[in-house]
């Protein structure tokens, strides 16, 4: 840049540089990737905040604070951003400040996408929304009764798709909002089947970008034309687990990432190549110039044209990645991850050169569709009617909450002066769940052990802490909840989660408090119920003891 200086002199001041960067470490475990429209920016979801980073040199840019934990964001007109999750938010690229949009949405937004620059698409617990951008009114509002939707899409005609993880996808035309038109695999059995169920959708991007992607829990991937008719479809061999976690592609290939770091794409058309022996023409008739081709990358000499591309190919990454998008440039292709690391406290973003890595061919399959069932006999006796279970799956308990917890119960421990574990609730606000001290005998599947504990913040201190440890019964279907830890603030002294808001109103960085350590004074056995299954390196009683030693003698923490 040239400014005036003195005597009508002229000064240069170049600009700092930014180096590209392989990787950039984020605060949270990434949730999902959105790419600017005018291809400049990443647009990160993290728990609680948003992410504007440079797309060519992962550099960040600004971060947006939220108020909700699942986040969904869309760009708009000129950078806007609108962003669902329990209310409706308008946004900018360029500014960290966020406004809220209408009023009683909640529930209609959980999932955002634009439709039109000027109509926006919101699905969720409760129902479906279209809303007029210009008006900032809704034009169509309708409550569910069926399960909650968990993925929208706009289509290339003026279309939203959008997926409740049954098998079917359904499809809302502005102009018809009344009735919904259905999107399904070919190959769907004619009964629900919960593996066949639809649980991402995309858009492909690219110069003939405009179809519609779809993955099922199953493994199985499908693509549709411009015109929302479903094109082909593919689905992986054998009995692995197949869940799709992010789906992205272009004109060529539908790129799905799954469990352990593992991508697979799957080809939607094999590459128009000219035909390598050709002859090129002239202007002036009768005359003809031969031309020496040479092979093309893959093709041996001769050859008239280069070996077809796999159907399918898979790759193990060499890093644990949870969502992705794909930047189409007009002759390159770059694929974004993002995953967790520091025991998914924290998270990154990269890139891959997808033509660079290691391909493997992938065998497909077929899926087995599930036959109708027989017409029941209409001689047979009905079965009898199921009746309520009354049997006591947790207990009631009426003691203090845990906002009461004394830190010298955590700390007190190291000489036996402590307790061993209390009981509470799996459910409920958190602090002011009831605790009660109970032995394993009494303890029931549907308690929550909460534990005494002590961890080690990333910047080094030492704190007193809680671990509460749900539980459900045996035959949940599902995986039990995940323990969560409760640490000792400072201000406000009093018991928190480690969570984002909660972190901002102490002022930490995540990234001083995460990685963590943390060592229990003790995991009691033989506790009933299905129970997540903790870290062996936490239950540490010498680790703990030193801690909380520490803890009282440095009086780095107050209460």
């Amino acid at each position: 840049m040239v400014v005036g200086g003195e005597g009508g002199a002229r000064r240069m001041i170049m600009a700092p540089s930014v180096t590209p960067v392989s990787e950039l470490s984020l605060d949270d475990r990434p949730l999902a990737i959105e790419r600017s429209a005018d291809a400049r920016y990443l647009i990160v979801t993290l728990p609680y905040e948003l992410w504007i980073i440079d797309a060519k040199t992962l550099a960040e840019q600004r971060t947006i604070p939220l108020s909700m934990a699942w986040p969904s964001v869309v760009e708009g007109w000129e950078g806007a951003l609108w962003i669902g999750g329990q209310h409706l938010f308008r946004g900018s690229v360029g500014s960290t400040a966020v406004t809220k949009a209408g009023t009683k949405l909640g529930g209609y937004v959980d999932h955002v996408t634009l439709i039109r620059d000027d109509l926006l698409c919101g699905v969720g617990s409760q129902g479906e929304l279209l809303w007029d951008i210009d008006r900032d009114a809704p034009v169509h509002k309708r409550k569910s009764p069926g399960p909650a939707a968990i993925a929208v899409v706009a289509s290339a005609d003026g279309r939203a798709v959008f997926s409740d993880g049954s098998p079917t996808a359904w499809v809302i035309d502005p102009a018809h909002p009344a009735g919904y038109a259905q999107l399904r695999l070919s190959a769907t059995s004619p009964v629900p089947v919960a593996a066949e169920g639809i649980v991402r959708l995309a858009r492909t991007d690219g110069t003939r970008g405009g179809r519609v992607l779809l993955a099922a829990r199953d493994g199985a991937v499908a693509w549709t034309g411009r015109d929302l008719r479903l094109a082909g479809e593919r689905l992986p061999a054998g009995k692995r687990d197949m869940t799709p976690l992010a789906i992205a592609g272009d004109e060529r290939w539908v790129y799905v990432l799954r469990g352990r770091g593992t991508l697979q794409r799957f080809l939607i058309a094999q590459p128009n190549q000219a035909r390598a022996g050709g002859s090129g023409g002239s202007k002036h008739k009768g005359k003809k110039r031969r031309q020496q081709h040479q092979p093309l990358p893959g093709q041996q000499a001769g050859e008239l044209e280069p070996p077809p591309l796999p159907e399918a190919q898979e790759v193990r990454l060499d890093k644990l990645a949870e969502c992705m998008t794909l930047l189409v440039d007009d002759d390159k292709r770059t694929l974004v991850l993002g995953g967790p690391k520091a025991d998914a406290r924290l998270g990154r973003l990269w890139t891959v050169d997808p033509d660079a890595l290691d391909w493997k061919e992938l065998q497909l399959g077929e899926r087995i569709l599930e036959p109708l069932p027989p017409p029941p006999d209409p001689d047979a006796e009905p079965p009898p009617p199921q009746r309520p279970s009354f049997i006591a799956t947790k207990n009631k308990l009426s003691g203090p909450k845990i906002s009461a917890v004394s830190v010298d119960d955590i700390v007190g421990k190291v000489g036996d002066a402590g307790v061993e574990y209390w009981l509470t609730h799996g459910s409920g606000t958190v602090l002011d769940r009831p605790t009660q001290r109970r032995s394993v005998a009494d303890t029931l599947p549907g308690d929550a052990a909460l534990l005494p504990a002590m961890v080690r913040f990333n910047e080094g201190t030492a704190r007193p802490a809680l671990l509460i440890w749900p539980g459900v019964v045996e035959d949940y279907d599902g995986a039990p909840p995940e323990p969560q830890l409760l640490v000792w603030g400072d201000d406000p002294r009093a018991w928190m989660p480690l969570e984002t808001p909660q972190l901002r109103a102490q002022k930490w960085a995540r990234t001083d408090v995460f990685p963590i350590q943390v060592a229990l004074a003790g995991v009691p056995e033989g506790l009933p119920g299905k129970r997540q299954t903790l870290d062996p390196k936490w239950n540490d009683p010498q680790h703990f003891e030193a801690m909380a030693k520490e803890c009282k003698k440095l009086l780095k923490i107050l209460w």
